[in-house]
């Protein structure tokens, strides 16, 4: 799957949590132009100030997240961590018909 739509995150965060999370970003950019596959994380903490409420939205319309996806997309979970990763999830967009993009390119 080639085909790309746009995805925006909007969330309010203090300057320290912004630098933190411009940080991280800018090493997941690093890693994408040398095609390195590393984990990249962030903590999310209750107890103290960060408590992320991120509204996310699409260019387009996008399949349903049913439970299989949602599960699928966790590929490494341990004491409350979790990875995610798309590549389970495109495997099954690519082989289920009912799930495909709309104009998939």
């Amino acid at each position: 799957m080639t085909k790309r739509i746009h995805m925006t995150v909007t969330m309010l965060v203090t300057p320290a949590q912004a630098l933190a999370l411009k940080a991280m970003f800018d090493y997941w950019n690093q890693l994408s132009l040398r095609g390195a596959t590393r984990k990249v994380g962030f903590y999310v903490d209750g107890d103290g100030n960060f408590h992320p409420k991120c509204e996310v939205t699409f260019s387009e319309e996008l399949p349903e997240l049913t439970d299989e996806l949602r599960r699928a997309a966790i590929v490494e979970e341990s004491d409350g961590d979790r990875l995610y990763d798309y590549d389970p999830v495109a495997w099954r967009l690519n082989h289920d018909d009912t799930l495909q993009l709309k104009n998939k390119v």
